[in-house]
């Protein structure tokens, strides 16, 4: 089992409601009705909350502390990279927080919705491929 493990479910349960929502963005839709996509956009914020925190407590201070420049350059180039992506999603989070809100610009929300999942689907990416790689042969 590697260390990095839970981190990896955790992106593939974020991958996968964000796919569940893509195969929704349908304006039309939305512009009718938008519950569905809302609520799992909570689910998907919920997990993506769940994930930052565990590697703001856990992963970056091990890579922090290590005693290892390259392991602390790593860690302090993903978490500045990571509070832009945070920003982020915390104003697309206020900007669509209910159906209604969605219903009103069901054309942004999906172009919205589809560069978020963009830039998290590269992030997550580097991290499985790049960071967690790293930390699994510490």
């Amino acid at each position: 089992m590697r260390r990095t493990d839970s981190y990896r479910r955790q992106h593939d349960d974020l991958l996968q409601v964000a796919g569940e929502i893509s195969g929704k963005l349908d304006t039309h839709s939305l512009s009718q009705n938008a519950s569905e996509v809302r609520t799992l956009l909570s689910k998907l914020l919920g997990k993506l909350n769940v994930h930052l925190a565990a590697e703001d407590k856990a992963l970056y201070p091990r890579l922090l502390n290590a005693g290892n420049p390259e392991a602390k350059s790593l860690a302090e180039r993903y978490i500045s990279e990571m509070g832009n992506i945070a920003d982020v999603v915390k104003s697309y989070s206020q900007k669509w927080p209910s159906p209604a809100a969605i219903q009103k610009d069901p054309a942004t929300f999906v172009a919205e919705t589809k560069n978020l999942f963009g830039a998290l689907s590269k992030r997550i990416h580097r991290e499985n491929n790049e960071l967690y790689n790293y930390v699994d042969k510490m």
